[in-house]
């Protein structure tokens, strides 16, 4: 069986432009929805949904001020639910603050002994009051799809060239890794977005030096 120290991945990092549309926002995320979803889909569970979000209009803590969404698959219903300016949330989340999410295929509680069979992270630049003028990028999207899938090359290519075309970018690079190896889990870019070296990834004009591990720039 695969282990999270043995099974080996191939994968995509995007950094957005300053000034790109948000991913995060219901128009953007049902155009890319088609191309990720044979990467997000496994035959051994659902799809899990993480997600961070504030409600800047609460007061308190953090976990006061978390919005709760409940368990969110991969199905309309669940994009419709987080998303912003949906057609459900057109109200509400003019005062979210999106950090982050994570897709997981299947989900955390069935990849206890072996790691997801795709994987995507989203992590928001400008969370927590962060200048635009100066961040290089607007938000990191990390794709990776394991190796042994059949259908991984196929998957990987579809997703990648749906997000070249939909999401202006200032680095579009790759690498083929195992999940976890030394100073470095795929499972850190649930909560970080992308696989930084330290130092201010935000400020730094993109480049490959900015990332941990062997990674090459791609043309779609």
């Amino acid at each position: 069986m695969h282990t999270y120290r043995t099974r080996q991945y191939d994968v995509c990092l995007l950094l957005a432009a300053p000034d790109a549309p948000r991913i995060w926002e219901y128009a953007v995320w049902q155009r890319l929805v088609p191309a990720l979803t044979p990467l997000l889909s496994s035959e051994r569970g659902r799809t899990s949904v993480r997600m961070t979000q504030f409600d800047q209009t609460q007061t308190g803590s953090p976990n006061q001020t978390y919005v709760r969404f409940g368990q969110i698959g991969w199905n309309e219903k669940s994009h419709r639910r987080w998303t912003h300016a949906s057609p459900d949330t057109e109200v509400l989340s003019r005062s979210w603050e999106f950090c982050g999410a994570a897709g997981w295929a299947p989900g955390p509680s069935k990849c206890s002994d072996c790691p997801p069979d795709g994987f995507l992270a989203v992590r928001n630049a400008l969370d927590g009051g962060q200048a635009s003028d100066d961040c290089r990028f607007a938000y990191s999207v990390l794709l990776a799809v394991a190796i042994d899938r059949p259908d991984a090359t196929q998957s990987l290519n579809g997703a990648i060239a749906a997000l070249d075309i939909t999401i202006p970018h200032v680095l579009l690079v790759g690498t083929r890794r195992t999940w976890s190896e030394e100073g470095m889990s795929l499972t850190d870019c649930d909560t970080f977005g992308a696989p930084f070296k330290p130092g201010p990834q935000h400020t730094a004009a993109p480049s490959l030096d900015m990332l941990k591990g062997n990674w090459q720039v791609l043309t779609v």
